[in-house]
């Protein structure tokens, strides 16, 4: 890993440049310098660099063309945009094409370092937390088996020991204190709470809560869709927060006085479905938590899941075929039974709200109406709930705009379905309503602030994939147009052409298949497929560091068929070479076939690994990674998954001579239960 940030200075000032020159050396940081923009794109296709500081306005390219370069071809370079001349509208622009900052001229030495430190450590948060995303996916893969990989250590004893003291527990708050005082055993929070999720009000409600005013915390009720528990309702992941007051996720989120640290975890407990979340905060020695903290209590979460899903009370029979009990207690939305008629029977507190109406208002009234559509859409929706009736096929309406009950513009997801009722008796209707506004928002915000970066990168993306079959199409006609007269060789120079439009055909398709990034293909899958598929998707980082990848696994891997789970592997194998190469380099990714097993190789040419490093490279939570940069689980979680599929996972490395990393494959793997 570099020993210090690198920073790109552009500006057309000689002066300007020498000055920010002597204030950003006197740092820790490596400093080059372009005089415009034109050489400060030969600059960055040399070289990666954490951070380019750039003037907006210089003859050639501007600052904005710039900015725009950066942000399609080097994404994960961070940018601050600097002038003498500062308006709104540039300032807008800007920000839109992805600078962290905005700064005037004449800048003050301590303003642009602080704005320096700001930009790094958000870098640095933000490849810590897609180094954790990677690392709990292939976890998750794993399930309670992840529990093995801190095997014969004091955490490993707390879970084993909690996992048994609470199935003696039958009061589920005081479990709730027990996973509490576990979560200050293992990662040292002195303050934390567990809130569970109550979709049909909108609330989570406190279960248990540790540290000062403890009582007061697990009385509480929280709306749903407010500060960093709302966050994580709708990005249920593992979440570490450095510093609260660094954080740009969360800057209207207040510093509360009863904590001493401005770190905290968050943990959702997702399950069958979301149950809530565990805090923890306030760790013992005043610091703040790790990657390592946040895998224990991902652990943690996982525990409690199968506490909270193993208590979950069964409905009897009555219930069941009770519709009142039903629409109440088993559907967490909006909703409103209707009979055939279409007058509303029974309303749950989710529609009363949505509607701003109490329940007899409602009652014996038609529903439609009040939602405020369209006429068409009203009698779409009519005629799909009598056909539900029927006897027909439930039928779901995505984004409608309505004015529910003449109130403002929202936008309406409806799903109607037929009511299992009592035997002969009379026809009733369930629709469930979601107000989808936020999500719509949301969505029309992304449109209209990313489609640039997006169209960007896809475009590189299918030019990349595209270009040498393209290449190979024309000559090949060009051949077969100087050939005309001779039949055959234009038959055979057609049919290479042909070859090369299949070619590109399997390409888009394969882009499309890897659209999110983070996403496992299905549960089974050829090995070629998996490791083509975790190979594109770390293309635009290697293109970004200048490493060469070089692929060529034997075309029978594609009978080989694995679990999907190997993509995590080669995912993570892939990243930490390309973590090992900030500066450049070359990775060479090949493969064998033995008699009995397959042999998948990845060679990198970065800085090595010393003998002492490499006896413990294994061993979990220890990293080879500067700082506390890396969890240290990678390599120990890839490597349950390759025992998992009766495989072994080897890795060879000198300082200063690269590292190889091998995987052995059964060619005949017994996939039962995997």
């Amino acid at each position: 890993m570099k020993e210090q940030p690198l920073i790109l200075l552009v500006d057309d000032d000689p002066i300007i440049l020498e000055l920010m020159r002597e204030i950003l050396s006197s740092g820790s940081y490596g400093v080059d310098v372009a005089r415009n923009g034109r050489v400060a794109v030969e600059r960055l296709q040399a070289c990666s660099y954490d951070l380019v500081l750039t003037d907006m306005v210089m003859p050639e390219m501007q600052g904005l063309e710039l900015l725009q370069y950066i942000r399609l071809h080097h994404p994960e370079t961070l940018t601050i945009v600097f002038t003498g001349h500062a308006n709104y509208k540039d300032a807008v622009a800007a920000v839109k094409l992805g600078a962290f900052d905005y700064l005037t001229k004449p800048i003050r030495a301590e303003i642009l370092r602080h704005a320096i430190d700001r930009a790094l450590e958000f870098s640095r948060l933000t490849r810590s937390q897609q180094d954790l995303e990677m690392v709990l996916q292939g976890a998750e893969s794993l399930g309670w088996q992840a529990l093995e990989l801190v095997d014969d250590t004091p955490e490993a004893a707390v879970l084993s020991g909690l996992r048994e003291e609470v199935r003696q527990e039958q009061d589920l708050k005081a479990a709730g204190l027990l996973f509490l005082e576990a979560g200050r055993q293992l990662v040292g929070a002195t303050h934390g709470s567990i809130f569970l999720f109550d979709s049909a009000q909108g609330l989570f409600t406190g279960l248990a809560a540790l540290g000062a005013n403890q009582e007061y915390r697990a009385g509480l009720s929280v709306p749903a869709n407010s500060g960093i528990m709302g966050y994580l309702a709708s990005h249920p992941r593992p979440l570490l927060v450095s510093d609260l007051r660094e954080d740009t996720r969360f800057p209207m989120v207040p510093r509360r006085e009863v904590y001493r640290s401005a770190s905290l975890m968050l943990i959702p407990l997702m399950g069958r479905k979301f149950w809530g979340v565990i805090n923890l905060t306030d760790r013992e020695d005043n610091g703040s938590f790790t990657p390592r903290d946040l895998f224990l209590g991902w652990l943690l979460g996982r525990l409690l899941v199968e506490v909270l899903e193993a208590r979950q009370a069964p409905q009897s029979a009555e219930q069941v075929t009770s519709p009142a009990a039903w629409v109440q207690q088993q559907v967490p939305i909006a909703l409103a039974l209707v009979d055939e008629n279409l007058q509303v029977v029974q309303t749950n507190p989710a529609l009363e709200r949505l509607l701003d109406l109490p329940e007899k208002e409602l009652t014996g009234g038609q529903l439609f109406p009040r939602l405020g559509l369209d006429s068409r859409q009203q009698q779409e929706m009519e005629e799909a709930c009598r056909k539900a009736l029927a006897g027909g096929e439930p039928r779901e309406f995505y984004s409608l705009k309505a004015h529910p009950n003449g109130s403002g513009e929202r936008f309406l997801g409806i799903k109607v379905v037929a009511m299992p009722g009592e035997k002969d008796g009379p026809a009733r209707g369930l629709v469930l309503l979601e107000d989808m506004s936020e999500v719509e928002q949301l969505r029309q915000r992304l449109q209209l602030f990313e489609h640039l970066a997006v169209m960007g990168k896809l475009s590189l993306c299918v030019a990349h994939e595209l270009n040498n079959p393209l290449d190979g199409v024309r000559r090949y006609l060009s051949l077969a147009l100087i050939k005309k007269d001779e039949p055959q060789e234009v038959e055979r120079y057609l049919n290479e052409a042909q070859k090369g439009l299949q070619r590109m055909a399997a390409s888009i398709k394969s882009l499309m298949i890897s659209a999110n990034p983070l996403k496992a293909p299905r549960t089974k899958n050829n090995l070629l497929n998996l490791l083509q598929d975790a190979v594109k998707i770390m293309m635009f980082q290697a293109s970004d560091q200048m490493v060469q990848v070089s692929l060529h696994p034997p075309r029978e891997l594609q009978q080989v068929v694995m679990s999907g789970d190997l993509y995590h592997v080669f995912l993570n194998i892939i990243k930490n070479a390309l973590q090992a190469m900030p500066q450049g380099g070359h990775l060479q990714i090949s493969g064998r076939l033995h008699p009995e097993e397959v042999e998948i190789t990845f060679e990198d040419s970065g800085a090595g690994i010393s003998p002492q490093e490499l006896e413990q490279i294994f061993q979990p939570f220890y990293s080879t990674k500067e700082g506390t940069k890396g969890l240290g689980l990678g390599l120990p979680i890839c490597q349950k998954i390759v025992e998992r599929n009766q495989g072994r996972l080897t890795v060879t490395s000198e300082p200063q001579q690269g590292t190889r990393v091998s995987i052995f494959l059964p060619l005949k793997v017994n996939n039962k239960g995997q």
